[in-house]
């Protein structure tokens, strides 16, 4: 279930007032949890399982350091960007234009479903305050 609750925005342009949903804070599930409830599915054990995670994020730091993008099959996939300020000709340019590299996460087309609307799985309930 995913809780929302709904506060009040003005917007820029209008100055008017609108309430507008957004999410509740929630706790976050662990590595120990997610390894513990996948053994629980499969043959394997949360100690492996949390060995694998473990390689998995050192995989994927390497590859987004060398600028490949990681596709995580149905969950999505990650990518570096790279942000600059701008020059007016190509050879103004230098690396000192560069101002820093972020981390893009793009969701699956089955994650964009599996947390959309039209999915009738997905659950929502408004929370009071």
């Amino acid at each position: 279930m995913i809780k929302y609750t709904l506060i009040s925005r003005k917007n820029p342009v209008t100055k008017e007032y609108l309430y507008h949903a957004t999410g509740v804070p929630v706790n976050p599930i662990g590595l120990d949890e997610i390894a513990e409830e996948i053994s629980g599915k499969c043959t394997v054990t949360a100690h492996d399982i949390k060995a694998v995670i473990s390689a998995l994020e050192e995989v994927t730091f390497k590859h987004l350091r060398n600028g490949n993008s990681v596709r995580l099959g149905d969950l999505g996939s990650f990518h570096a960007r790279l942000s600059s300020s701008g020059t007016a000709t190509e050879e103004e340019f230098s690396p000192e234009n560069l101002r820093g590299l972020k981390v893009r996460f793009m969701p699956s087309s089955k994650l964009r479903f599996e947390l959309s609307l039209e999915n009738p799985n997905v659950k929502l309930s408004r929370v009071q305050e």
